[in-house]
């Protein structure tokens, strides 16, 4: 999240971002409107298209519907036909076969004479595949234009005698055939007793035309032609059956479909079929058949209680919205793109300036002084440039005046330094010496006074050569500390250098009742140093620490790899003694500085300003900690090679 935050304090980015910001909610906004505006069209020219679809089918069901009924009804007001027809049947009623009939020489030839009508019927009225005439008593089928059926009988064939009493002509709903085994319906017309001479007709019913209609081969054709419905588009037929519905046409997803396809009322998901067999028209999103979305137009055939659904998958039928929204999408994305990088551009001519005139006052915060912009705009920017460099040139001018009286300041300060160098030096030596100076002049003052006595003569002389080698050692001390030296550097073992050092102090150490602890890592690798030197500086450190320890103690000496640094050793000198006040820790590596004799405390003196020097000059470092009353640890840290 901080990333981001520091992100944005960038202006360009802040540029970037409100000009995209400026332009892309306007663009947004429109492009929304747009959409739904748009949306709303389509949506509405879609239900438009599929209302029509739906009234120019059921327009043409109807139409054709009534047109078969005109067919049937001009066919029972045939009366040469239903003449012809009543001598047929009586003929029928004297043989005991419809065989007999036909081989009869006077029944034959009017039997092929009223064949031959009915083929003539059939050929005329293109939508029939089957016209028959069947006996009004019985059921039998006396004459047919599908041969294979004649003698058979129609189970129905009451049904069809009750209707007729009522209705000069009427229709069998689709249902599919016992005797042709497909899918139809069936017109059906009465044949009335009628006198052959006169072609008188009586209201007798003494036989029924049949005129079969073969579903796939006439409604189907008609619902199924889709213009307009796509891939998915489909119209199809329902009735409804007690609690079922019953799907009439074979299906574009679904061929085999017709009659055999059945649903439960309560378990489908096809409202539309339920609502338009139930008598309702109307329009709406809902599952089909398939447990598919679609927009379904619903309407109700009252001829035979039919529903009609012209419907088609949701996806296709909406997918001219899905388009609009993918172009409205990519001009968006373009429109946005586009966007960015004028903003960009826009954003580097502004901004490359000012990055220029920030890098020019890093570099001339880094110390280069002859660094200038080469800005030549016209702009705010290029003025701003220009008196950048001027600044740059003046600062340049001011700073080697500075450096001139900084280069005279530092001699002068140089100078100062040596002297006050020279004069505390002075003044350490001065004091260092003083004392025994004061001692060898009471000392020589007595021996003035009383030469004869020689006892006291050779007492005084034996204090007085103390006192000059006490005098002699802070002056090599000093010499030691003050003029230059080469070191003679080899590879070493820091332990053997240790050990070796610890027995010039062994003599010291049993006196004070002092123990010796050592924990010398074996591993550690050899050191680049000047090994006399090295083996002063932990001598002097050792001497120290047995000066801290008067009542005795333990020393600890401890070597391992640097903590910091895997190149070097470091050397740890422990002690258990007096310890070290905290603000003398920074002075106790200044040359003359000693805790010797004050306040009762022991220990440091000139040796440890000769030991911080030594260990400098090998590329090393010397470190201290301590506390009152628990003691003092040093740690030497040696380079390993060397550099």
């Amino acid at each position: 999240m901080k990333h981001y935050r520091n992100l944005f304090n960038s202006i360009k980015v802040q540029i970037i971002f409100y000009i995209c910001l400026l332009t892309t909610i306007p663009l947004l906004f429109v492009c929304i409107v747009e959409y739904y505006s748009s949306k709303n069209a389509i949506e509405q020219r879609v239900i438009e298209q599929l209302t029509s679809i739906a009234d120019l089918k059921k327009r043409e069901l109807n139409n054709w519907l009534e047109e078969r009924l005109t067919d049937t009804s001009v066919i029972a007001r045939n009366k040469v036909l239903a003449a012809a027809s009543t001598s047929l049947l009586q003929q029928r009623r004297r043989f005991d076969s419809v065989s007999q009939l036909i081989k009869s020489e006077t029944a034959g030839i009017n039997y092929k004479r009223v064949l031959e009508n009915l083929h003539a019927l059939k050929q005329f009225y293109k939508h029939y595949n089957v016209i028959s005439i069947i006996d009004g008593a019985n059921g039998e089928i006396v004459l047919s234009t599908y041969p294979d059926i004649v003698g058979k009988t129609v189970k129905y064939f009451n049904k069809y005698i009750d209707t007729l009493e009522q209705k000069e002509v009427d229709v069998r709903d689709v249902y599919t055939s016992e005797l042709t085994d497909q899918n139809c319906m069936t017109y059906f017309c009465p044949v009335c007793l009628t006198d052959p001479f006169t072609l008188e007709s009586s209201d007798v019913i003494i036989g029924v035309i049949l005129l079969d209609v073969d579903v796939k081969n006439s409604i189907e054709p008609l619902i199924r032609n889709w213009p307009g419905m796509g891939n998915t588009g489909e119209t199809l037929l329902v009735r409804k059956e007690e609690n079922n519905i019953v799907y009439l046409n074979n299906l574009r997803h679904k061929e085999d479909a017709g009659l055999k396809l059945v649903c439960n009322i309560n378990s489908t998901p096809d409202i539309p079929s339920i609502l338009s067999a139930s008598g309702e028209e109307g329009i709406k999103e809902s599952m089909d058949y398939r447990n598919v979305s679609v927009l379904s137009a619903y309407r109700y055939i009252p001829t035979l209680n039919w529903g009609l659904v012209a419907k088609q998958d949701l996806t296709e039928a909406f997918a001219p919205v899905e388009q609009l929204k993918m172009r409205i999408i990519v001009l968006i994305l373009v429109c946005t793109t586009v966007v960015i990088a004028i903003g960009i551009s826009l954003t580097n001519r502004i901004t490359q300036p000012i990055l220029q005139l920030a890098e020019g006052a890093k570099a001339i915060g880094s110390g280069n002084l002859d660094h200038r912009i080469s800005i030549t705009s016209q702009n705010e920017v290029g003025a701003l440039a220009k008196e950048f460099n001027q600044m740059a040139t003046k600062l340049k001018e001011s700073y080697s005046n500075l450096e001139q009286k900084v280069e005279e300041r530092t001699a002068q300060l140089l100078r100062a330094e040596r002297l006050a160098a020279v004069g505390e030096l002075a003044a350490e030596v001065a004091h260092e010496i003083n004392n025994p100076l004061g001692g060898l002049g009471n000392f020589a003052s007595m021996l003035e006074n009383e030469p004869e006595n020689t006892q006291q003569t050779k007492k005084y002389a034996a204090l007085i050569l103390e006192g000059l080698k006490r005098v002699e050692i802070i002056v090599k001390r000093l010499l030691t500390f003050s003029r230059p030296y080469s070191l003679q550097m080899s590879d070493k073992n820091i332990n053997s250098i240790i050990n070796n050092s610890i027995k010039f102090i062994e003599y010291r150490i049993e006196p004070c009742h002092i123990t010796i602890k050592k924990d010398l890592n074996e591993t550690i690798p050899y050191v680049y140093i000047d090994a006399d030197n090295i083996s002063q500086v932990l001598i002097n450190i050792m001497v120290n620490a047995l000066e801290s320890m008067p009542d005795g103690g333990t020393l600890t000496i401890k070597t391992d790899t640097c903590k910091e640094h895997d190149s070097c050793v470091t050397v740890y000198i422990a002690d258990t003694g007096c310890g070290i006040r905290e603000e003398l820790k920074d002075k106790i590596f200044k040359p003359f500085f000693t805790t010797k004799n004050k306040e009762g405390e022991k220990g440091l003196g000139m040796g440890l300003a000769i030991s911080k020097r030594i260990i400098e000059d090998h590329h090393g470092k010397i470190n201290v900690e301590s506390e009152i009353g628990k003691g003092t640890t040093f740690s030497v840290c040696i380079p390993c090679r060397k550099g």
